[in-house]
Order: C-alpha cells, then structure tokens, then sequence
C-alpha cells in the first residue's frame, strides 16, 4: 500500500477561510489609511494654497489676492515657470493649480479658489479655498476650507460634494484642530 501525500479538503478549506478572514482585517484598514492620506495631502495643499495667494498679493498689490487656482500656478501641468506674471504667477505645484475638478484631482482632492471681496479701488481683499474628495468614502470622507485668515475648516458631508465657495459657509465650519 502506497500512502499518498498532499491537503485534504478540510485542510484546504481551513486554510481559505484564514486567508478571507486576514483579509477581512486587513482591507478596511488599507482603505482608512488610503482616506487619511488623502485628507492630509488636502490639508497640506490648502496650506500651500494659502501661501501662494499671499505671495501673489504681495507680489501683485495693485491686484489683491489671485481670482482663481490656475493663475497661481504655471499655467498648465507641462509647463515649465521662468518667470511669473499677473496670469500665471508661478507659485503653485502645476498639478496643484490644475486641480479644479474631480477628473484633475490631487492626491484625491479637487480645490476651488473664490474671491470673496473687493475694497473700494478693485483690489480683491479676500478669498475663500476649498476643497472635495474626488470619490467620496474612497479618497476622503471631509472637506476642507480656509479663507485669507489662514484658519483651517472642515465638514463631513453625506455624499460627495462640492469645495465650499463663500467666506460665510467655511467660517461656519467646524475648525481643524
């Protein structure tokens, strides 16, 4: 009698269902971990954001504070900044300045610049930046905002959302800590 080596079906089903079981562990953490990357490249971004738009004003005080994301920036992703302008001031990342929309996300997030006012002579002396998950509960579960203070804001929408556009709804905003 010859005796034949190898699994048994048991063997084989425990050993399935220890690996589904890892896995059931494992996947929900990846995926928290992949939404809090996300959030924090957002936080960061809107920080860059921040210093970018007070260079520009600083650069740029006949004007204020820059009227949209993609002015801070080089003008589009390939392009390579010299020298800055008014149009396109070269103080942005250019994958940052052209992420305005879900499809042109960074690192998950897409951002929104909105002047919010103008003093007596046109100057635009405040504005509002926000940001949305790209693909809600997958690149991230808050949105972030900040105005010309600086001040971090954030909330935790239902569903995917929009970057908030005004002063009023990000200072309404519960602030990160």
């Amino acid at each position: 009698m010859t005796q034949d080596s190898g699994f048994t079906v048991a063997e084989l089903l425990i050993i399935v269902v220890v690996i589904c079981l890892i896995a059931a562990i494992v996947f929900p953490n990846l995926l928290r971990s992949r939404v809090a990357a996300g959030e924090s490249a957002a936080i960061s971004s809107i920080r860059e954001i921040n210093k970018a738009e007070v260079a520009y004003q600083t650069s740029y005080p006949a004007l204020g504070f820059a009227t949209t994301l993609p002015v801070l920036g080089p003008g589009s992703a390939d392009s390579a900044c010299s020298v800055g302008s008014p149009e396109h001031a070269c103080l942005l990342d250019p994958k940052l300045s052209i992420a305005t929309s879900p499809i042109h996300s960074r690192k998950g997030y897409w951002f929104l610049v909105t002047p919010a006012s103008k003093d007596s002579s046109g100057v635009i002396a405040g504005y509002v930046v926000g940001s949305a998950a790209a693909m809600f509960n997958e690149s991230g579960v808050r949105d972030f905002c900040s105005t010309e203070d600086g001040v971090l804001h954030f909330r935790v929408p239902h569903q995917q959302s929009s970057p908030v556009s005004s002063v009023s709804d990000c200072r309404a905003q519960a602030v990160l800590q």
